[in-house]
């Protein structure tokens, strides 16, 4: 490099250098002015009072969000009181109801208590009274003794218990058949009438085949006199049979013709064994099969006026008789009736065995009826 080059060098930085050094003069010149000075005190205190403006909003907008924030804490510790309140309102509810019903269930208990004790002690007398007209201090009977015994419920078979059943489920009485309820029922039979028969002559031994739960299974035993009832009720009441406790009561039978459906004997029955009148069992061998108050004249006074319609059935109110009867519904007429009283005198007659082909017979029509 040559010596004008170096010069060329050294003047521009110093044109540079004094050029800087005359605006840096200028500059400190220009902010060395009144003019420049006020110009900055007015913009700083613009500058102040926006800063102190937006202070202002923001503190506004604190206090207002503050006001809200302490207006929901106050709600809540008023819903927090209230469902303190609530609650304890609540437990004082429940532990009154608690006291109350422990109230209740205490006098619940004090009167079964004095009902048991009542009964015991009605139950100590009324035995006190048996044992006194068995020993024949006491001449006349209580009223309530009657010579007919009831055993609520005492025959239970598989038969009668699920008869309601096998109207929901057929499947379940395919393999059953009505001859074997009666063929346990001359089991049962002859096991409680021996039993029974040790306090004397039995008049009447019935046992109901009815569905009805009220009904089913109900035991009724009428023995000739009334110290051989007392006497049996005396021994067997709550005695055990089969794993069940046996419940005799006094029954008041006044006439077994009224009590006994009378379409049941002749099969007739609309309502089957649903009947609310007694369904009995044809005992075997015939026994107690009689009506203790059948009356032969007034049977046949009865058939007279009813023809051959059961005592159970009436005309009805609107149907009017006809005027003219043709011959051929006369001699019909004659040939049912005529049926009828065979049926009857056969019913005298009925034997063990007619009594197994009837509940063979009935069995195999109700199983192919279900098929």
């Amino acid at each position: 490099m040559g010596r004008h080059a170096e010069w060329r060098k050294l003047a521009k930085k110093q044109r540079r250098k004094r050029i800087r050094t005359l605006q840096a003069t200028e500059r400190d010149k220009f902010f060395s002015t009144e003019w420049y000075i006020k110009q900055q005190e007015i913009e700083e205190k613009l500058l102040l009072e926006q800063i102190n403006k937006q202070n202002e909003e923001e503190n506004a907008k604190w206090i207002e969000a503050e006001k809200i924030a302490i207006a929901q804490w106050k709600r809540l510790q008023e819903e927090k009181q209230r469902a303190i309140q609530i609650r304890a309102e609540q437990e004082a509810k429940m532990r009154l109801e608690w006291e109350l019903e422990q109230e209740r269930k205490k006098k619940e208990e004090e009167r079964i208590k004095a009902a048991e004790e009542e009964q015991k002690r009605k139950h100590k007398m009324f035995m006190d009274h048996l044992d006194k007209f068995l020993s024949g201090d006491s001449v006349e009977p209580p009223p309530e003794l009657k010579v007919v015994l009831l055993a609520t419920n005492f025959y239970t078979h598989f038969g009668l218990s699920n008869a309601d059943v096998s109207e929901y489920d057929t499947d379940i009485m395919l393999e059953y058949e009505d001859s074997e309820t009666y063929k346990e029922y001359k089991e049962f039979f002859y096991d409680v009438l021996s039993e029974f028969e040790k306090f004397g002559r039995i008049v009447q031994f019935k046992v109901c085949n009815n569905y009805e739960k009220h009904l089913r299974g109900n035991t009724y035993v009428e023995f000739a006199e009334l110290r051989c009832a007392v006497a049996a009720y005396r021994a067997l009441h709550t005695r055990w049979y089969g794993g069940r406790q046996l419940s005799l009561q006094f029954c008041n039978i006044t006439s077994w013709s009224n009590a006994i459906c009378g379409l049941q004997l002749r099969r007739r029955c609309p309502k089957g064994r649903a009947c609310n009148f007694l369904h009995v069992f044809r005992n075997p061998n015939n026994l107690y099969n009689h009506n203790q108050n059948y009356d032969p004249e007034r049977e046949k006074e009865r058939s007279s006026r009813s023809s051959v319609r059961s005592w159970r059935w009436s005309e009805s109110p609107e149907r009017e008789p006809l005027k003219r009867v043709s011959s051929r519904r006369d001699e019909s007429s004659e040939r049912r009736h005529r049926r009828t009283r065979y049926r009857d005198r056969e019913d005298d007659d009925y034997d063990d065995d007619d009594d197994d082909r009837y509940y063979r017979r009935t069995s195999s029509r109700r199983s192919s009826h279900r098929r």
